[in-house]
This record gives structure tokens, sequence and C-alpha cells, in this order.
């Protein structure tokens, strides 16, 4: 995995994945990421999520295989896509 030195890396590998990527990238990203931090993978971009509208927040939780630690794969403010 490369190296991602701030938070702020991992959501540009995100966002560079969902723009350009597919859902085996996802995958294989977040086989990386769960191998070298597996105590917070999931939460991270589970967590991450939430900060983009429920279309793409689905779309992280379903490609990425994670979810909001808090709110599931429910998005918050009942807006679900």
């Amino acid at each position: 995995m490369k190296d991602y030195e701030t938070f702020g890396d991992i959501v540009d590998a995100i966002d560079d994945i969902l723009e350009n990527g597919t859902e085996q990238d996802a995958q294989d990203f977040m086989a990386k990421y769960r191998a070298e931090d597996p105590e917070v993978a999931d939460s991270n971009i589970g967590y991450l999520a939430g900060y983009y509208d429920a279309p793409t927040a689905k779309k992280i939780w379903a490609w990425f295989g994670t979810r909001h630690p808090v709110f599931g794969t429910s998005y918050p403010g009942g807006s679900d896509a």
C-alpha cells in the first residue's frame, strides 16, 4: 500500500478510486489498509463516507465493505439514497 501520512492522503485515495477506479480497486485498497491498520481501517472509511452525499456514502460502504461506526449503513439525517 502506498504510504499515507495523513488522513487527507487517504481521503484523496478514496476520491481517486470513486472517480477513476472500480469496486475491485476499492476492495484491494481495503485489503491493504486492513493489513496495515486493522484496528481503524473499517471505521475510518465508514466514518468518512458520512461526509459525502447519500448516494456516494452508500457506494463507499458497498465498494469498500465498510459501515459507519455509529449509523451503520443508514445515512444520517434520513436522506437515504
